[in-house]
Parts: structure tokens; C-alpha cells; sequence
């Protein structure tokens, strides 16, 4: 390990306290999406940056910082803000950062505000370091990831807010570096049915109805619930070939039904159905096939059932992202994580889309890493994230762009 390496990591590790309680304070800070309230997180962040000497501005509540120098490589960090509602069942309070053990809790703690104080401290090493860095670093801590970055790293990389030759996302496994990205479509059926009371012939042919009869939006559902499972089932029968990431077990795409609403009572036809679904992908796989495919049935459905009034909307589409992993970006990585670790890491899949799209689809070299392992709840009740996995995730960011812009 070179010297200014040790230096780093050692100024890491003297920050250890101080990266856990800035990491509490941003869970304390909401910023769910809905509602997508972000400006107190954003100016805490921004303010946190410019602290540590950061050159700092804020666009459309993401939040850019910039060190080093012009006339060499350029490497961003990314990390999101935002995070999932809270929803019910926790046991505690979710915006409390609260420790138990080697764990902070809270809705975000692992997903992914341990990435975002992991960045920010991983440049104020490099600042405590007197690093030179032969190129510019960019940190950018960004919102409305959990709606496809839509105004957050979208915005930022479509509109080249922040350029870069690589970019290193946190919002991944934490064993290993991610060079496989899945895709993502998120899609909502929405049917539109007849209110009648229930003894109103709902769904009969004729001349089992007449005019009077209901619709029932939630029957109308049925056959694309079937359609679902059965593309479940496709999907199923094709495994990736790329190295899984420890603790994420999947080889294969899902499409997994997460919600459903529709009716008013026990007594009424319903006249509403929503379904919403989520498609994930190997990066082997085309999504704009399964989106078509999709789309083509739903088509015939309606031309097969002229009464049907359905409506098909696609407000998510992430495609895959398959990295190169000779570029002398990955070498960083993988010799950041081969400093941590005392061994080497292999680059692995994580079937989650990212933000790490936006950046790749704009000519940018980039890579995952993160926090995440399989008992940390991220989307679900009692959200956590083990700090031993923060001050690492700190130290990957650091030694790659030690590294990189060396």
C-alpha cells in the first residue's frame, strides 16, 4: 500500500465518528419521494460541503461539489437523497438515526444516504490528506433516484450539469464492485368499470345484462394478471451469466405485482381497478421487447373487449447496463476494494437499476459500488445500515479516486 493510501485511509478512520453522526443527521432530514420535498436535506448537504471546502452550488435541489483541477481526468461521485416513503410496521422511529449495536436505523440509512455521507467524506480525506489531484472530482448528491432520476442524475448528465470521464455511483451490494446493471420498467394498468349494485349482472353476456348492468373493473383484471404470470414465468427460464453479487440470489428477471386497488364495498360492482407492476430484467435481456410485448397484448385485449376501458402507463424505463471492466477506471476499483479487503474483488451483477444509467447512456465510464446486503431492510420497515459498511464504501470512494486521478 503506497503512503499517501495509508494517510487516506487513516484519515478515514479518525473521521469514523464524525461520518456516523453526519449520516444520523441526514436521516433526520425527509426527503421521500412523494412528496419529493427536498431543499432542508439539500442545503444541510450543500452546507456540509462547502464546510470541508468544497466549490459548491445546488441545481433543482441536487447538490454539486467540485475539487482538484482543470487539464486532467475527471471523476464524478454519486450518491441519492432522496428515498422510498416510510409506510407502517416500524418499531421504531424511522427518521431517528438511531444506534443499536454495530446498526443505524432509519428510512434511508442504507438506501442511500450511507453512500451520500460516504462520498462528502471521502473527498474531505483527500482534502486532510493534501492530496493533489491531477484531474477534477465532482460529487454530486442528487434526488428523485427512486423514480428513475427523473430531474435528478437525468437532469444533471442529460443537460451536462457535471461531465466526467468515470463516474462511481454508491448505491449497490458492498462486497464487491457492480459492472452489471439490470433494467427496470415500472408499469400501471389502470381499468375503468360500471358501479351497479352487485346483483346487477356484472360481467354476464347478453342476454344475461342489459343497460343497466355493472362492469366489474376488477373481473377486466384478471386476464392481465395472468399474462403476468405467465411472463414471470418466461422470464424464469433464461439465467444471467454474469457473477452474482453475494446476498442478492437472483439469476433471473421478476415481474412483481406491488400494488392493486379497486372498489368501494362488498355490495358494489367495481368500477375502478388500479394494478401496478414492476418488471426487473437481466442485462442480457431487452427491455424495450418486454415492453412491447406487453404493450401488444394489452392492444389485442382491448380490441377483443370493445367495452374495456383500460389505460396503460410506463412512467419507468431503465435499461440495462453492461460496463467495461479493462477501462483503467475499473482498475482503480478494483484496487480500492483489493486495499479494504486484502484480497481482489471480482466485478459483480446487481440486478437493481440505478442512477448509474443516466451517467453510462452520456458517454461515462461508470461502476456501482455501496452498502447494501441483504438484511438491511432498504424498502421495507426498520431500515438499517451496518457502519462498518459506511466507513468502507468511504474508503472505496477515496482510494478510486486516489487512484484515478493520480
Amino acid at each position: 500500500m503506497e503512503n499517501n493510501e495509508k494517510i487516506v485511509l487513516q484519515k478515514i478512520d479518525e473521521m469514523h465518528d464524525e461520518i456516523v453522526k453526519f449520516l444520523q443527521q441526514i436521516i433526520q432530514i425527509p426527503s421521500e419521494v412523494p412528496p419529493g420535498k427536498y431543499r432542508p436535506i439539500s442545503k444541510f448537504v450543500a452546507a456540509k460541503m462547502k464546510e470541508f471546502g468544497i466549490d459548491t452550488k445546488v441545481k433543482r435541489s441536487n447538490v454539486i461539489g467540485e475539487m482538484g483541477k482543470d487539464g486532467g481526468r475527471s471523476l464524478i461521485f454519486n450518491a441519492h437523497m432522496d428515498t422510498v416513503e416510510v409506510f407502517d410496521g416500524w418499531t421504531n422511529d424511522p427518521y431517528s438515526g438511531e444506534i443499536i449495536g454495530n446498526k443505524i436505523y432509519g428510512r434511508g440509512a442504507c438506501d442511500d444516504k450511507s453512500c451520500v455521507a460516504a462520498e462528502i467524506f471521502a473527498a474531505k480525506a483527500l482534502i486532510d490528506a493534501g492530496v493533489e489531484l491531477n484531474g477534477k472530482l465532482i460529487i454530486t448528491a442528487v434526488v428523485n433516484e427512486e423514480i428513475a432520476g427523473i430531474g435528478g442524475a437525468e437532469y444533471i448528465a442529460n443537460d451536462k450539469i457535471v461531465k466526467g470521464d468515470a463516474c462511481l455511483v454508491g448505491d449497490g451490494p458492498r462486497n464487491n464492485p457492480m459492472a452489471y446493471i439490470g433494467g427496470t420498467l415500472q408499469i400501471s394498468f389502470i381499468i375503468k368499470g360500471v358501479r351497479r349494485h352487485n346483483m346487477a349482472y356484472p360481467d354476464l353476456n347478453p342476454p344475461n345484462r342489459n343497460q343497466y348492468s355493472g362492469t366489474n373493473a376488477i373481473h377486466k383484471m384478471i386476464p392481465i394478471i395472468n399474462f403476468l404470470t405467465n411472463l414471470q414465468e418466461e422470464l424464469e427460464r433464461t439465467e444471467t451469466k454474469y457473477p452474482i453479487a453475494p446476498g442478492m440470489p437472483s439469476k433471473v428477471g421478476s415481474v412483481t405485482i406491488t400494488k392493486m386497488d379497486g372498489g368501494v364495498s362488498h355490495t358494489s360492482v367495481p368500477d375502478s381497478c388500479t394494478l401496478h407492476c414492476l418488471v426487473n430484467i437481466i442485462p442480457e435481456m431487452d427491455l424495450e421487447t418486454i415492453k412491447t410485448k406487453i404493450i401488444t397484448f394489452t392492444d389485442e385485449y382491448k380490441m377483443k373487449t370493445p367495452e374495456l376501458d383500460l389505460l396503460v402507463q410506463t412512467p419507468v424505463f431503465v435499461e440495462p447496463l453492461i460496463a467495461d471492466t479493462n477501462t483503467e477506471f475499473a482498475v482503480s476499483v478494483k484496487k480500492a476494494y483489493t486495499s479494504i479487503f486484502n484480497e481482489e474483488r471480482d466485478f459483480k451483477l446487481f440486478i437493481s437499476s440505478t442512477d448509474a444509467h443516466h451517467f453510462k447512456r452520456n458517454g461515462i465510464d461508470t461502476l456501482v459500488i455501496g452498502t447494501l446486503r441483504g438484511d438491511n431492510n432498504y424498502h421495507a420497515q426498520d431500515e438499517f445500515v451496518y457502519i462498518e459498511d459506511v466507513i468502507n464504501a468511504t474508503k472505496i470512494y477515496a482510494l478510486s479516486a486516489l487512484d484515478y486521478l493520480k
